[in-house]
């Protein structure tokens, strides 16, 4: 049912009908007081001829077949509202939102590139605030809502709204930081190689952030009446170890209340990524005793077979499908005749589940603590976190939504995967909202200067995520 105040009856024709009724309410916007109520059932989507056609008062907009029924646009241009929408409409309005990604995607791909060129790292906060001020910019002119929210050591983050203070629609989260230092992908740091876009973050995380605006842009301009919201942090990369529990707590808080949640970090062609591993990262410091490699080797007691020892004790626990320990750096030693009196070394663990997570931290310190080479010690320092994102029914029921969805309207079908990676998925789901992760641009190897999108990954994706968000709004 329509209800709408700027309308009038026409002459009848015929038409063909699909139990949609439409009422028409009198004495509004200027009518005469005695225009009287039109009631008809219509089919918004049908070629036909109507029995009753209305037309608004406002020049240039008329029911044609329902072609012209643009529902949101209706609604929010002439004062319209919902209160039931039809398969049919639907179908039309989420065709409306793919012809507005077709037509919008080429800025989008240079506003990827772009961003991309600004290569910007968590600690580097100048960096940060200039790329956060750039997407912001670009926010602005696509009409939505910026706004900057301040980190001293992090850098700027940002929410991005469509509808501030409407009814809670969807949310999303990307990053803005990357993991690849300024310059190893040469200058200019982003390349367009046939069907491929190469370069810092086209995958991971920044092809999400262009996802997801283009996504909320063409919901804008379909008259979309719900809260959007698009929340970009700056330091997802090193676990949020610079926003701390303050960050977490806003990823929280932004989320809440929001009936779903979708992350568009790196994604692959054909996937959806329904959990993620938690991440537990320290540094183990050893100290050992000094002396003459030749003269006095074995008075010396090394810190560096020490650490060798301890690595092999951590790394031998690693299971397939499970809790897994990586030594990712080490640092030892001075000059070549030395018995080596320091070490140390960062472990990355990852883990399934938050249980998990506290017997990975028992057993790195166990294993810090016990002197494998008589006369050393150990100790561990952490340096940052991330909690696990479980796979939860809430996530299953969203996941097959989202892939009925993409298998609708021709966008291919879904795997649901369980990823090894962490992010901040964690942390919407912490907030009850249900989450699915990986939804930003396809492509692969990221975290390596091999880095690559696929240029169409990005409005096909963004084609997923408006028509979810549409058929989601029932």
């Amino acid at each position: 049912m329509y209800e709408c105040g700027y309308a009038r009856a026409l002459p009848r024709v015929k038409t063909h009908i699909n139990e949609r009724e439409l009422i028409f309410p009198r004495g509004e916007a200027g009518l005469p007081p005695g225009t009287p109520f039109v009631r008809f059932r219509a089919d918004v989507g049908s070629t036909e001829a109507r029995e009753r056609a209305p037309t608004c008062t406002k020049a240039g907009f008329h029911f044609h077949g329902g072609t012209a029924l643009r529902g949101n646009y209706f609604r929010k241009a002439w004062g319209c509202r919902f209160a039931k929408r039809s398969p049919v409409l639907i179908f039309m309005e989420v065709k409306e939102l793919f012809r507005h990604i077709e037509e919008n995607r080429g800025r989008f791909l240079d506003f990827l590139e772009d961003i991309c060129n600004i290569e910007a790292t968590a600690r580097d906060t100048a960096e940060m605030n200039r790329l956060a001020a750039f997407i912001a910019d670009f926010a602005r002119k696509e009409g939505l809502d910026a706004r900057k929210i301040p980190f001293e050591r992090a850098g700027d983050m940002l929410a991005i709204e469509l509808n501030p203070g409407a009814e809670k629609g969807a949310f999303f989260i990307a990053h803005m930081d990357t993991v690849h230092k300024p310059g190893v992908f040469g200058t200019p740091a982003v390349k367009r190689c046939g069907e491929k876009l190469i370069g810092p973050g086209v995958i991971d995380c920044k092809g999400g952030i262009a996802v997801a605006l283009l996504c909320m842009a063409a919901l804008r301009g379909s008259g979309y009446d719900r809260c959007a919201r698009l929340l970009l942090t700056s330091d997802e990369e090193i676990s949020d170890s610079l926003g701390g529990e303050r960050e977490l707590e806003l990823i929280r808080e932004s989320a809440k209340g929001f009936p779903f949640a979708l992350n568009c970090e790196v994604g692959r062609t054909g996937e959806a990524v329904v959990s993620r591993k938690g991440i537990y990262r320290c540094r183990i410091d050893i100290k050992g005793v000094s002396s003459h490699a030749g003269i006095d080797y074995f008075a010396g007691r090394s810190a560096v077979r020490e650490a060798a020892e301890k690595i092999i004790a951590l790394e031998s626990q690693s299971r397939q499908g499970g809790t897994t320990y990586n030594c990712t750096c080490i640092s030892g030693g001075s000059v070549p005749n030395i018995v080596p009196d320091e070490c140390s070394f960062i472990i990355d663990a990852r883990v399934n589940t938050d249980e998990a997570m506290r017997e990975a931290v028992d057993f790195i310190t166990s294993v810090a603590e016990k002197s494998f080479v008589g006369g050393t010690s150990g100790s561990v320092t952490k340096i940052s976190s991330r909690a696990p994102m479980l796979r939860t029914p809430g996530v299953d029921r969203l996941f097959a939504a989202v892939n009925a969805v993409s298998q609708k309207y021709g966008l291919g079908a879904l795997t649901p995967v369980e990823s090894g990676g962490g992010s901040d998925s964690a942390y919407t789901q912490q907030a009850g909202v249900p989450t699915l992760d990986a939804l930003g641009t396809a492509g692969d190897h990221c975290h390596t200067t091999r880095e690559f999108a696929y240029i169409s990954s990005l409005g096909d994706r963004a084609k997923l995520l408006a028509a979810f968000i549409c058929e989601a709004r029932r």
